[in-house]
């Protein structure tokens, strides 16, 4: 004798057959920076989030398989005086004022911290408002991009940057 399936019963039974395995990652960008004086006290403190842009969620694909020729990782933190809005398309900061290297760690739980801290000869003076993760000294792929309100820099203060992409 069949027993008679209650109208909750055959729902439950119908939503354990439709789940599907599904994992996605994603990249999410958080950002410290900190305008300093040359002794290392902080002027200015702001944090906030980026935009990871397409062409850097390629090559963070390309990097997983190890596909492409000349793929190279992340290494270089940019700053520019550039004021448009970040854009997924966008493949480099809008007005570039200097690149360097990223001291770069494994933070924990899924992140990769990327940091410098830039300084400024005399006679130099910026109005700083983006910055961005680069994969060269020049030219190059483009992780991320951010604007923010304007840093004023020069051969006095130093601009801190730490930008920390997490992969969730």
């Amino acid at each position: 004798m069949k027993e008679k399936m209650r109208i909750t019963d055959k729902i439950k039974l119908k939503l354990r057959r439709k789940k599907k395995m599904e994992d996605r990652i994603t990249l999410k960008g958080d950002v410290v920076l900190e305008l300093r004086k040359k002794d290392g006290s902080v002027i200015e403190k702001e944090e906030l989030t980026n935009l990871i842009v397409s062409l850097g969620k390629e090559r963070v694909a390309r990097l997983i398989g190890g596909v492409g020729s000349g793929v190279t990782a992340f290494t270089h933190i940019a700053i520019g005086e550039g004021i448009v809005a970040p854009d997924v398309g966008d493949t480099a900061l809008g007005t570039e004022r200097e690149r360097e290297s990223a001291i770069i760690a494994y933070e924990a739980s899924y992140k990769c911290v990327f940091d410098h801290t830039f300084t400024f000869g005399s006679g130099v003076s910026y109005s700083i408002t983006e910055a961005g993760v680069l994969d060269q000294a020049s030219g190059g792929t483009l992780l991320d991009r951010f604007t923010f309100s304007a840093k004023n820099v020069d051969s006095d203060t130093d601009l801190y940057v730490k930008i920390t992409i997490t992969v969730a």
